[in-house]
């Protein structure tokens, strides 16, 4: 190939965002202690039992797949530490679901240690995430969605202006039983305003 056959390069907008508390910034391969422990809880993923590790080498697997999606601009999935702390205290993000000719669509989630949970950590992390996405990632609209009875997730999608667009009954199996799911988005146009 010669190099003007070549595919233009991907721009990756700049990629650590600091907040007034913390710095998100993309995985990195040493993570992947802290990222197991966080992603093999069961009790603190209650709500996301799809996506628990059973073990050391599936967290690798999805550790190495949020590196390669951050790099091709598949999904933006950060590692959240408090500032002057690298220590990894959870995780936020979105996965790109859709390219439009007006731009792109994603779909965002979250979770934190149990230690750093009813702080405020995640309303400012998801904050700086929805800001990045909008500002700078060519993101037009943000989904997300928890069950019903998920009260803090809920309470961070309304603290950041999310709009309830579904509320599905008994649509999800959880815990040995159907439980309500419920959808949200916000626009770009909306969260800039």
């Amino acid at each position: 190939m010669t190099p003007e056959n070549l595919p233009a390069a991907i721009e990756i907008p700049p990629t650590t965002i600091e907040t007034s508390r913390l710095t998100l910034r993309p995985y990195k391969p040493s993570d992947l202690p802290e990222y197991h422990a966080l992603l093999s809880d069961e009790k603190n993923l209650y709500y996301l039992d799809d996506i628990i590790m059973p073990n050391i080498e599936t967290s690798q697997a999805s550790l190495d797949e949020a590196i390669a999606f951050f790099q091709s601009g598949q999904a933006r999935r950060f590692a959240i530490t408090i500032t002057g702390d690298d220590q990894l205290i959870g995780s936020v993000g979105y996965d790109v679901t859709e390219t439009t000719p007006l731009g792109r669509i994603g779909h965002m989630g979250w979770f934190l240690f149990p230690a750093h949970q009813s702080k405020g950590y995640m309303t400012e992390a998801a904050n700086a995430i929805l800001t990045y996405a909008f500002q700078s990632d060519n993101i037009i609209r943000i989904t997300t969605g928890c069950h019903a009875d998920n009260v803090p997730s809920h309470k961070v999608m309304e603290k950041l202006n999310f709009r309830q667009e579904a509320t599905k009954i008994k649509a999800v199996y959880h815990d040995s039983k159907m439980k309500d799911r419920l959808e949200f988005a916000i626009n770009k146009a909306d969260f800039i305003s």
